[in-house]
């Protein structure tokens, strides 16, 4: 079984001729939505060569001028033949695409209101849906397949909408019938949310593990009992700061520093520590 959708990017880089490393990122770009979506359909982790066998994409047609091209999604006969349980959701290629463009949409609900500093939050109902509140006021109810799919294509939009600062204007998917995903210079930034840095100071003891002279920051290793979640973190060194004390730290196996958090909000919920702004070495 197939589906065929419309695939096209356009923009002044690809007037005349098409940059490989331009079209690679949205191509490839692209396959993996696709496959999180054939993955969560088919209740499967990775993608096999048998899986690969069993789902592909192809182009059927090419036109000049842009990147502009139908997209057959293929799903082979014998995997919709062999699904016998009626409560799963079907498996073929219409569903896929109805899946992709549903968490498209998901998306764009939440990280439209994040850019403007709102904090999604979720709640399941009765049915095992779940509500999601976009922090806005607005509502809307998805499944799970749908809220698991945006979220692991959600790095994926970005490496596209990044292409909206290398001369790629817009990008599109969609069928004649019904909307589908655009990503275009109106909508790109919604994919990088805005960060903010917290005007409390902490005091840390952790871990310097790594350090980058050319970057003036690294990673540090944050253990359990702190002011913030044990993990490791990326951090960068403000104000007028010299490397020694912080090269020299890596050979010790516990320092104290004092840093800011610089946090971005997280359209799954809550925010994430980006990265710290390491104010001082305590010696």
């Amino acid at each position: 079984m197939s589906e065929t959708v419309h695939f096209n990017m356009e923009g002044p880089i690809l007037e005349e001729n098409i940059p490989l490393d331009i079209a690679l990122v949205a191509l490839n770009n692209l396959q993996s939505i696709l496959d999180k979506s054939y993955l969560a359909l088919s209740e499967v982790q990775r993608i096999t060569k048998k899986s690969r066998g069993e789902f592909k994409i192809t182009f059927t047609e090419i036109r000049k001028g842009s990147i502009d091209a139908d997209l057959d999604l293929i799903v082979a006969a014998v995997v919709v033949a062999q699904q016998t349980m009626p409560f799963l959701t079907a498996l073929n290629a219409k569903t896929i695409w109805d899946l992709t463009r549903q968490s498209f949409e998901y998306l764009k609900f939440v990280l439209e209101s994040v850019s403007k500093g709102k904090v999604p939050t979720y709640n399941q109902n009765s049915d095992g849906m779940l509500v999601v509140n976009n922090g806005d006021g607005n509502t809307t109810i998805i499944n799970h397949n749908t809220y698991n799919v945006g979220k692991e294509t959600f790095s994926d939009y970005q490496n596209i909408a990044k292409l909206t600062n290398r001369g790629v204007d817009r990008i599109l998917i969609d069928k004649k019938d019904q909307s589908g995903i655009e990503i275009n210079k109106s909508n790109s930034a919604i994919f990088s949310p805005k960060t903010q840095v917290s005007e409390k100071q902490i005091e840390l003891s952790c871990e310097i593990f790594d350090f980058n002279k050319h970057k003036m920051g690294g990673k540090i290793a944050v253990p359990a009992g702190q002011p913030i979640p044990e993990g490791d973190y990326n951090f960068e060194l403000i104000g007028d700061q010299g490397m020694g004390p912080y090269i020299e730290s890596m050979l010790k196996t516990r320092v104290k520093i004092l840093c800011l958090q610089e946090r971005s909000p997280n359209p799954f919920g809550g925010t994430d520590i980006l990265r710290l702004q390491v104010i001082d070495i305590m010696r």
